[in-house]
């Protein structure tokens, strides 16, 4: 009789020595080339450099590894018994979730948030939480409540899960997964969308459960993100070259120092100021509520041509309610008898009126955008062009509104001599092309008033100094620019040119 012997293994990655990653279907051309990156117990390691999401998208099994792995890329894996499968083992959160009821990829109307009044919208956090979508499974209540009340969303379990914000949803992703209790959490981007006092919350549990090894974490980090303190080593991904090592070698050292400048040495544009500066948004004793509770109270605010607002806010404050309000998008915004949108009455304009004058972009518009790949997918120029009516579907274009797009890609340098292909598939692109698409969308039409909210978030570095120094230089004088970030490194222009709206409320 003859015994097998199951080798253990201390590595929790390990790409073959000098791989290759190759995008399935395809032979030539790797996107990364001889890496050679393992991550054994106990080692904490973040992702970094513009083609971290290319890596990240790897260890997640959506690029071919040539040679292939003996054991996958997970080895310790085989360690159980029997082996665990990773496709049931590794787990992502990603900045660029998606809705359950955006899975067949057409577009879901994210304005449901506002009034909750479908069924499936009366969904609270804690019965999201609830059971393992995996293995169905229940989860005990005492934990969610511990868990929560770790990341301060305890107060929130039993509010519809389309009512939260941004980083209320953030959070609550983030504790979703936790919950399901993968081998391996891949997090890209954590921070992004996160106020300061919620940032730290977030990464001490984290850093908590790496010291656990339960699960093994691996995260994706932008320049700005501080690097946590559990973090041991880091793999710095540059065009189509992984650099890997300990947070102390000498080369990762120089490149997270180039890093943290980036975009300091980049030259400033002050723009000529509106002369007349007329009067874009007027909002006088705003008051929004839900269900008895204040959301938005006595606020007042004027927007006039030229001018560039920094909104600021803790998690849960109000910010993406107020957008909704000069959107037209909220259910509220039609009995505000003191809102003026463009010098008209807000009761006076159909709602499709306001939103051809206003470019945005936002996580509900990038997680709520149609992705069907069939017949009625949209190419990368398709979606851009449904900027200038602010649809969500195909429209016919004309040769104006061609040389408009092509203007645009050309001023950001993907003119067709950078390989940047308008007529791919919107779905098929990888998520940082998709946010570079959304972005271009809201500029395509010359919005009077410019929404930018998160608007960096999934870019690469190259794509976001391109972004910013489009911004600076590239918008009409008389352009009006509402720009949402919880850092202040991501601001385009100079903090002397910039108006402040903060608002307050408690975090969370």
């Amino acid at each position: 009789m003859r015994l097998s012997v199951r080798l253990l293994s201390n590595d929790v990655l390990r790409f073959p020595e000098n791989s290759n990653v190759f995008r399935f279907g395809t032979a030539m051309n790797p996107t990364l080339r001889n890496v050679n990156l393992t991550i054994a117990n106990g080692e904490g390691w973040a992702v970094m450099g513009s083609g971290k999401g290319v890596l990240l998208e790897t260890i997640l099994g959506r690029h071919r590894v040539a040679p292939s792995p003996q054991g996958g890329l997970f080895p310790f894996l085989n360690n159980f018994d029997p082996p665990r499968d990773p496709q049931s083992s590794v787990s992502q959160v990603s900045f660029a979730y998606r809705q359950r009821i955006a899975s067949s990829g057409a577009f879901y109307d994210y304005t449901a948030r506002y009034g909750a009044v479908r069924e499936e919208d009366r969904i609270t956090m804690r019965e999201t939480l609830s059971v393992d979508p995996q293995t169905g499974l229940q989860i005990e209540s005492e934990e969610i409540d511990h868990l929560a009340e770790r990341l301060q969303i305890r107060h929130l379990l039993d509010l519809p899960l389309v009512a939260l914000s941004n980083g209320q949803t953030r959070r609550a992703t983030v504790l979703q997964k936790i919950l399901q209790r993968p081998k391996v959490l891949v997090l890209d981007e954590p921070l992004t969308g996160l106020d300061k006092q919620t940032r730290p919350l977030l990464m001490d549990l984290l850093g908590e459960l790496h010291r656990q090894n339960d699960p093994h974490i691996i995260i994706g980090l932008r320049p700005q993100d501080p690097l946590p303190d559990w973090i041991t080593h880091i793999a710095f991904v540059q065009d189509d070259t992984v650099i890997s090592g300990s947070i102390d070698d000498r080369e990762i050292v120089k490149l997270r120092s180039s890093s943290a400048t980036f975009g300091a040495s980049e030259s400033v544009h002050v723009w000529p100021q509106a002369s007349a500066g007329k009067t874009l948004v007027e909002i006088k004793s705003l008051n929004i509520g839900y269900n008895g509770r204040k959301v938005l109270e006595n606020l007042t605010w004027t927007i006039r041509e030229g001018e560039r607002w920094h909104l600021v806010g803790p998690n849960g404050c109000g910010k993406t309610t107020l957008l909704s309000i000069l959107t037209g998008d909220h259910p509220q915004s039609y009995v505000q008898k003191q809102l003026f949108l463009f010098g008209r009455p807000r009761t006076t304009l159909a709602t499709v009126q306001i939103q051809r004058q206003v470019g945005i972009v936002s996580p509900e518009i990038f997680n709520a955008f149609p992705r069907r790949l069939g017949p009625e997918m949209l190419s990368a120029r398709d979606a851009i062009a449904t900027g200038f009516e602010s649809t969500y579907s195909y429209r016919p274009r004309t040769p104006e509104q061609d040389i408009r797009i092509d203007t645009i890609l050309s001023d950001l340098g993907l003119g067709v001599e950078s390989g940047f292909d308008t007529s791919q598939p919107f779905a098929s692109l990888k998520t940082s092309h998709q946010a570079l698409v959304l972005f271009i969308r809201a500029l395509v039409n010359h919005p009077p008033l410019l929404i930018l909210d998160e608007v960096f978030a999934g870019m690469d570095d190259t794509m976001i100094t391109a972004a910013k120094q489009y911004l600076r230089k590239n918008l009409s004088p008389t352009q009006s620019v509402i720009f949402v970030s919880h850092w202040e490194e991501e601001l385009p222009w100079p903090t002397s040119e910039i108006l402040r709206l903060t608002l307050g409320g408690e975090s969370g």
